[in-house]
């Protein structure tokens, strides 16, 4: 998987946050934002044709080793790639806030980790919707520094201002996306 790839699909698909009403819930923003990433990844062909996008996702302790649910996650299901691992072919794992504070963000970071360690997604992004310009990457103390990516987004007059942060080097590394 392409990485860097990925995190401009997620910023393409960010763009498409374009309606005030997506930014007063969670799961509104969610939604919309999941239309957008599957449009997106099928245009590009980006992921084989058995990867799904799943929304809420239970995960159990006795077949993952976490009791999360991720927000959202692309990966091939184990049922589809008759696999008997589960840390195979999962992708991206999501965690979205609203209005995230330095302690949410926290939580949320160590729920990705979780997930990281346990289901081995080879990538997590958070992002933290109408937080802008709360970034709060450099509070991870997690292992998975090189899998992490924050984006906090909102929308002011019609105008979408996203900031990207991620590690390099052990720095968080922060953007404003054009």
């Amino acid at each position: 998987m392409d990485s860097e790839l990925i995190v401009k699909v997620i910023i393409e698909a960010l763009k498409h946050m374009d309606s005030p009403r997506f930014f007063k819930t969670e799961r509104g923003f969610q939604g919309r934002f999941v239309c957008a990433l599957y449009k997106i990844f099928d245009a590009k062909n980006i992921f084989q044709d058995d990867t799904i996008i799943e929304e809420e996702y239970q995960k159990r302790i006795a077949h993952h080793g976490t009791q999360l649910r991720p927000d959202l996650i692309v990966h091939v299901p184990v049922e589809s790639s008759h696999s008997r691992d589960r840390t195979e072919k999962n992708f991206i794992v999501f965690a979205f806030k609203r209005q995230a504070n330095e302690n949410k963000a926290k939580e949320d970071f160590k729920k990705l980790n979780e997930i990281f360690k346990n289901l081995g997604y080879q990538l997590g992004i958070f992002i933290n919707i109408n937080g802008y310009p709360d970034i709060f990457l450099s509070k991870y103390s997690g292992n998975f520094k090189n899998r992490i990516h924050e984006f906090c987004i909102t929308q002011t007059n019609d105008k979408l201002d996203i900031f990207h942060a991620y590690f390099q080097n052990n720095k968080v590394i922060t953007e404003n996306v054009e």
